[in-house]
């Protein structure tokens, strides 16, 4: 039994597009491969053609989340000047924040969590690969120090 190495990422921030790419780029072939190996109306291609287009669809939310509200394209200019929008209080900017990095994690864990059966094919990256328990460094501070204030013992 091989052991895993240390993890690469620990907090939902860390994780970038380019470990969900990697980790597409890591399945695709093997889907694509199943899928030729198989007729299209069998069992096997069927759940290769849906796995495939599950990871296309999680990775793309991925890259929407970290990406922003401001990665989108720029509406069509009307004749009027926009409506001046009320910027956001910090506790509201802490909230979307909070949210976008909830949904990182989920984003992340659930593509880990696809690619997890390949973990003893080659090319798989044991450090990288692996689920997000928190969303920052702070937000892994405050579960520390309430675990220490109720007298818990750390998760393993």
């Amino acid at each position: 039994m091989t052991t895993d190495p240390e993890p690469t990422l620990h907090h939902a921030v860390d994780v970038t597009m380019e470990d969900a790419w990697a980790i597409l780029d890591f399945l695709a072939p093997r889907l694509e491969s199943l899928e030729r190996a198989h007729d299209g109306d069998t069992e096997e291609h069927r759940a290769a053609a849906a796995l495939a287009e599950a990871m296309s669809t999680l990775v793309l939310a991925l890259e929407s989340e970290i990406r922003g509200s401001n990665g989108g394209r720029p509406s069509n200019r009307s004749a009027t000047p926009p409506t001046p929008v009320a910027s956001p209080t910090e506790d509201e900017r802490i909230a979307k924040n909070k949210r976008r990095l909830t949904m990182i994690a989920a984003y992340w864990n659930q593509l880990c969590g696809i690619v997890h059966p390949w973990r003893e094919s080659g090319g798989y990256d044991r450090a990288r690969w692996r689920p997000v328990t928190f969303l920052d460094t702070a937000a892994e501070a405050e579960y520390h120090r309430r675990v220490a204030e109720a007298g818990l013992r750390k998760a393993e």
